[in-house]
């Protein structure tokens, strides 16, 4: 078989973080100053002889990383002086992700990652960049095995309702704040410190302003939380436009992007748990987002696993019927006892009444101040009440539920109602925990581990321990296979 370079724009992919460092100053500097070419050269020779050294170790990593696709796989290549060999099975892979970014789209070339379950979870087992008719074959060899002549294809294409409501629940101030702050910092590198300086006084000026009344440190502090919130929102909205998942023999043909296209291609036995998520509001209204975790898919940063956006409830268990029967939701057989409320709503109403008591402190020894300390009050008092809302509707949606194929799991995570099933061949361990205030009415929480790239586990709070043991050891699969029930009484003795 012949072996095969990745594409030529790899050499700037692997100089890039380096380059940056001495290729703008070096820019900047030659515009920025008045003496001649030959002057400004022999001022910048050694910063000349280190970007040459980083171009040359960019080129021997492009030219030392070889692959080739045969029948049975991706076979790698790596080093010249020292030699570094691998193979990556295709039955083994569980996703390959081709990425074009909307710079790359120009030169055809595009970003492809290879995953499976014994690999690095930071690193993806292959990843490389090569034209876009490459990848199209490297897809093609890898889902051959998968596809029959049976097979057909079916697909779900969301609405852009729903992709709004998806952007406009999954994004965050952070993530914003994050991209925000490197877009600036690399904006300082090119335009010098003076651009960042008159651009927060030009913000400051804007907040006093338009303050409504309130300090002008709110006002900015509101203003970045909102800008980097949108930030974060239009990056969702590009990232899941024009999305669409596909069925197609044992593989899910996912894409989705605007100007930076994403396609996945996901094998539908590697898929480790299929999860539902909700907030209370789109519980509300009926509406679902669906997620699942399988090894490469949503591993990069920007990334989210996500298999339906968002959709009407009744859509959303239509299509998964359609698109994903392997993985059914069993029903709750397991729910919380009414003597184990309290376990469910002491923590939010403890935080909540911690909050109160440190603003009336506040507010009894800091004069002067009291509009202010009242507004972070409420600031901070919205979020503690919203947990306890979201606790108090997780005692009539906790349990769990086994089917022949599958373990369902119903808890909260934070301000999330989650539902996520289980197949059980992915279960490598089931695990009981017991405090000391839950010993008196024989409470429990419930661990469920699986391994991928390591072990991801969820817990299951408050369920009656008796009622646990029963279900799962009357179940065939567990009384026969005996995964691992174990009952963690650390605390019990000490």
């Amino acid at each position: 078989m012949k072996k095969r370079r990745s594409h030529l724009i790899n050499i700037l992919e692997n100089t890039s973080r380096f380059l940056i460092l001495l290729l703008l100053p070096l820019i900047r500097a030659l515009f920025a100053t008045q003496v001649g070419f030959y002057e400004w050269l022999s001022g910048a020779w050694f910063d000349l002889l280190v970007l040459g050294v980083i171009i040359a170790l960019g080129v021997y990593g492009w030219y030392s990383y070889t692959y080739f696709i045969s029948k049975a796989g991706i076979h790698i290549q790596k080093g010249i002086f020292f030699r570094r060999e691998w193979f990556l099975p295709f039955r083994n892979i569980s996703v390959i992700s081709v990425h074009a970014p909307w710079y790359y789209r120009p030169i055809k070339a595009v970003r492809v990652h290879a995953d499976t379950d014994g690999g690095n979870p930071r690193e993806s087992d292959f990843s490389i960049t090569v034209n876009r008719e490459l990848a199209a074959q490297l897809l093609e060899a890898a889902q051959r095995p998968l596809i029959s002549q049976k097979s057909f294809r079916r697909t779900y294409i969301p609405r852009n309702l729903y992709i709004t409501i998806f952007a406009v629940l999954t994004s965050n101030s952070l993530t914003g704040v994050l991209y925000l702050w490197a877009t600036l910092s690399q904006a300082e590198t090119v335009f010098g410190k003076s651009f960042r300086a008159e651009l927060l006084d030009t913000f400051a000026e804007l907040a006093e302003w338009q303050s409504f009344g309130l300090p002008p440190v709110f006002v900015i502090l509101a203003y970045v939380v909102l800008g980097c919130w949108l930030v974060s929102f239009l990056k969702n909205m590009e990232a899941h436009l024009r999305f669409q998942t596909s069925r197609y023999g044992q593989t899910l043909d996912i894409r989705s992007g605007l100007f930076s296209i994403r396609h996945y291609a996901v094998t539908v036995r590697r898929i480790n748990f299929l999860t539902l998520r909700q907030s209370l509001f789109t519980k509300l209204f009926g509406l679902t987002s669906v997620f699942i975790h399988c090894t490469g898919y949503g591993k990069k940063q920007e990334e989210l696993s996500v298999l339906f956006p968002s959709g009407l409830n009744r859509e959303i268990q239509t299509n998964l019927k359609l698109l994903l029967p392997e993985i059914p939701f069993a029903k709750r057989q397991i729910k919380p006892k009414l003597c184990n409320l309290s376990r469910f709503l002491i923590p939010p109403l403890s935080l909540c009444l911690v909050v109160l008591a440190v603003g009336l402190l506040a507010l009894y020894f800091i004069s002067g101040f009291d509009r202010p300390i009242i507004f972070l009050l409420i600031i901070a008092e919205i979020p503690c009440l919203w947990w306890l809302a979201v606790k108090l509707f997780a005692f009539f949606h906790t349990g769990i539920g086994v089917s022949d194929e599958v373990v369902t799991i119903y808890y909260t995570f934070l301000y999330q109602v989650i539902t996520c099933s289980i197949p059980k061949h992915k279960i490598t361990k089931i695990e009981t925990q017991q405090t000391l205030f839950q010993l008196p009415t024989k409470c429990c929480d419930v661990w469920i581990h699986t391994w991928a790239e390591g072990t991801k586990r969820q817990k299951v709070l408050n369920l009656y321990l008796p009622e646990v043991l029963e279900l799962l050891s009357s179940d065939e699969f567990f009384h026969t296979h005996v995964i691992q029930i174990e009952q963690e009484k650390k605390k019990k003795k000490r």
